[in-house]
């Protein structure tokens, strides 16, 4: 009886609600994806809090807990712990924060970006999520280490990834083996005298852009030399071929030149039947 009389008061809907624990998201983001309206009972609350709790966690996205809290006499607490923001994809209207379970967030200025922060320019959307659940699985230290994720665009591992790193590093892992590889470079890093590639593709080595430039253009060199022979070998298989059939032409004009000659003399040599009066002329000299 006392609590019906008590529900028709103005009272009973009297209540003070406050938001604790944001940091991305706002208390006013919270208490709308709560759901709770000025009109609803202050025993709902208490009784049914859950239903507001699922509430938040399904209209704002940053947040990762909830829970209601009642304090005697009307005053409720929504505490909330948010999701991190582990990476911002670099998109073509700015940056898109990805938090830790690899929901994206609408793109932020500038202005929202903080100091420092992970970028990953990676085209596949599988692969982001692969990468996040992996930076789940690493030191947080670690990953803060990461500046740009990016491919490497390998064409003998089709998952190489190419790691810069804020004190001016660079490391190359397979996106399926970052878990295990990547914690090896915090031991690597403190031998290193200048800015180096740690290559973790097969096996781990270190080397410097200056070395791999070198190596390159000893390749290309040597590629080009090669070539070059190539280019001459080919250049004097064609000459001698050319002289052969000089030679071949040549022989072949001496043969016509011999058979023109044999038909000349024919020519100048008439028989007897041709000539009759030159013989009979020859035959009456001897006789004188």
């Amino acid at each position: 009886m006392l609590i019906s009389l008590f529900l028709v008061t103005p009272i009973s809907k009297q209540k003070t609600v406050t938001v604790s624990g944001t940091s991305t998201t706002t208390s006013d983001a919270v208490l709308t994806a709560s759901g709770i309206k000025s009109s609803d009972y202050f025993f709902s609350l208490i009784f049914n809090h859950s239903a507001y709790e699922k509430s938040i966690l399904k209209n704002d996205k940053m947040v990762k807990e909830a829970k209601i809290v009642y304090h005697f006499p009307n005053k409720f607490t929504i505490k909330v712990k948010e999701y991190d923001i582990v990476a911002y994809a670099q998109t073509d209207d700015g940056y898109q924060p990805i938090l830790e379970n690899g929901t994206h967030l609408d793109v932020v200025g500038a202005s929202e970006l903080p100091d420092t922060f992970l970028t990953i320019n990676l085209s596949s959307e599988s692969d982001i999520q692969k990468l996040i659940k992996a930076f789940s699985k690493l030191d947080k230290d670690l990953v803060s280490q990461i500046q740009i994720v990016s491919s490497a665009n390998s064409s003998t591992t089709a998952d190489l990834l190419l790691l810069e790193m804020h004190d001016g590093n660079t490391v190359r892992v397979p996106l399926s083996e970052i878990v295990e590889k990547l914690p090896y470079y915090t031991k690597i890093k403190g031998n290193l005298t200048e800015a180096s590639i740690v290559d973790m593709e097969v096996g781990i080595y270190t080397t410097t852009e200056t070395i791999e430039s070198e190596a390159a253009a000893e390749k290309e060199s040597a590629s080009s030399e090669s070539s070059d022979e190539n280019t001459e070998s080919s250049d004097t298989e064609s000459t001698t071929e050319s002289s052969e059939e000089t030679q071949t032409e040549s022989s072949d004009t001496e043969v016509s030149t011999e058979a023109f000659a044999v038909d000349g003399a024919s020519d100048n040599n008439p028989t007897t039947e041709e000539n009759p009066n030159n013989m009979t002329s020859g035959m009456q000299v001897g006789q004188q």
